[in-house]
Order: C-alpha cells, then sequence, then structure tokens
C-alpha cells in the first residue's frame, strides 16, 4: 500500500536524501521504450532520437535512489542488462560504447510471486539473489482496517479543502466508517483515493451535514453498496436504548443526524425504534 511512497521514505531518512529520487514503472512501458527511459541513448541511436542523446533515468539517479515499481513485469532481456548495471555498477547508453559510471540504490517493487515467476522462466534468478537482499512486506489495504478511519479522514478532508466545500469531515464521514472498514479495497490507497474524492464532489451540494443523501451516494457506489445492509445491520445490533434516545436528543430531535451520529441508516433507526416500542 503506497509502494512508492514507503520507497520515497526510506531515501528522505537515509545518507542518499540530498541526492535524487527517480521512479519508473516497469509495467507502464513498451520494452524497446523502457530500454531507452532506463538506460539512456547516444544521438542517432534509433530513429526518432533526440538531438545530443539522452541520460537514462539510471543516470539520473546517480548519488540517490531508483524506485523500480512492478519489477516483475520487466522484460527478460532487460532484466539481463540491469543484471549487468549493478555488478559493474556502470551503464551503457544505447547506441555507445563507453560506459558511465553510476552509484545509484536501487529499491524494487512487485505485486508478483517472483519464486513462481522464476519457475516459469519469466524472471532472473540471478537478479532476484541480486536485488533481494532487504526485504520488506507491505500489507494491502484490506489487512490494515484499523488503518481505514484515519486514512480516509485525511484523504477526505484534502478532497473537501480541494473543491472549496467546508462540511465537517468528522460528521459526514461517520456514516460511513462502517462501511469503508468492511471493504476489501482490491485498488488499496489509490482506490480510497478516488472514493474520497468522488464523496467530496457529491457533497458539494449539500450545506447541512444532517441532509446528506447516504443512499443516494451509495447508489453511485456499487462497491459499497452491497455491504450496507448487512453492515448496518450488524451496526444496529450493538446499540441499546439509552444510547439511541441520548443521539435524537443531542440531535434535537433530527433522526437523520441521530442516525449518523450512531454510525447507522435512518431506516435502521427507524427499526430500532420499532423494535424497542414494542418491547
Amino acid at each position: 500500500t503506497g509502494k512508492e511512497l514507503f520507497a520515497q521514505a526510506i531515501h528522505n531518512a537515509s545518507a542518499r536524501q540530498h541526492g535524487p529520487f527517480v521512479a519508473l514503472n516497469c509495467a507502464a512501458f513498451p520494452e524497446s521504450l523502457l530500454e531507452s527511459e532506463l538506460f539512456g541513448y547516444d544521438e542517432g541511436s534509433f530513429t526518432g532520437s533526440r538531438k545530443g542523446g539522452k541520460a537514462g533515468l539510471l543516470e539520473a539517479a546517480h548519488t540517490g535512489t531508483l524506485f523500480l515499481d512492478e519489477i516483475g513485469d520487466m522484460p527478460l532481456s532487460l532484466q539481463t542488462r540491469l543484471l549487468r548495471v549493478l555488478q559493474e555498477r556502470e551503464v551503457l547508453r544505447l547506441g555507445s560504447n563507453a560506459p558511465i559510471s553510476i552509484d545509484v540504490r536501487i529499491i524494487a517493487a512487485t505485486h508478483r510471486c517472483l519464486p513462481e515467476r522464476i519457475a516459469q522462466n519469466l524472471f532472473r534468478a540471478d537478479l532476484y539473489y541480486r536485488l533481494n537482499i532487504l526485504r520488506l512486506v507491505l500489507p494491502p489495504l484490506r489487512d490494515r482496517s484499523e488503518d481505514i478511519p484515519a486514512l480516509a479522514r485525511q484523504l477526505l478532508e484534502g478532497k473537501l479543502r480541494a473543491v472549496g466545500s467546508a462540511q465537517s469531515v468528522d460528521s459526514v464521514l461517520a456514516p460511513l466508517l462502517p462501511l469503508l472498514s468492511r471493504y476489501q479495497w482490491p485498488g488499496n490507497i489509490r482506490e480510497m483515493d478516488n472514493l474520497m474524492e468522488r464523496f467530496a464532489v457529491f457533497l458539494l451540494g449539500v450545506r447541512d451535514p444532517a441532509e446528506v443523501d447516504f443512499s443516494a451516494f451509495l447508489q453511485e457506489t456499487p462497491e459499497l453498496a452491497e455491504l450496507q445492509d448487512e453492515t448496518f445491520e450488524e451496526s444496529a445490533e450493538g446499540i441499546d436504548e439509552e444510547r439511541i434516545v441520548a443521539a435524537i436528543q443531542a440531535a434535537g430531535g433530527n433522526r437523520q443526524l441521530a442516525a449518523q451520529s450512531l454510525g447507522i441508516s435512518r431506516t435502521t433507526l427507524w427499526r430500532r425504534l420499532k423494535e424497542i416500542e414494542a418491547s
């Protein structure tokens, strides 16, 4: 979760912090373009090459850190060239015969299982052993449910500020937290960032937190809507009569606002009131 942010933090806390931090997603480029981006090229090395050539990212990261994201998707031919760079500590631009000495720390990340890729002949074992010195496992967001409220609050606060909304973050976020904590977040932090931005835009048409129509928002977010009923039902089970009465009094009789403060839907609050009256 946030691999590049984590790599940047390692760089910032190291003796290389005053050097450059350069990031490259190995899965984002076709092989030919990735090669020129990583290793650079001399003038005239291929059609369309820049006059005077171009330094690659390995050179650009000299005295600093190069972060190679999704290295498990790097083509085998480039893996061979990268291995040589790591062994010799020098880079050879495309079309050049003059190696350039470099001093670079490599941080690599992948979502793939590299031993499996090695068994499938899709990743070089010798490159894996060269890179796998300090192995750090970053848990996905679904395994860090205790972090979700704090992350969601920070992201929503920034999104509300960006769109010029003066909404109270805690008031509008509280009813969604049970759903956010239960959701599996296949897209990790980027998905949460996207969802909070969508919510901030949705809130632009609302002045009072008590007027937020969460049902309407959930209709636009089916990934959360399917969790709504079971989450609200479970949330309601642990709410006793005293808490419900206190929430309604604190909200001045406004049941929508009371439901939000309890973290349940207005419909669920109405059902619990009926159950209390019946008992």
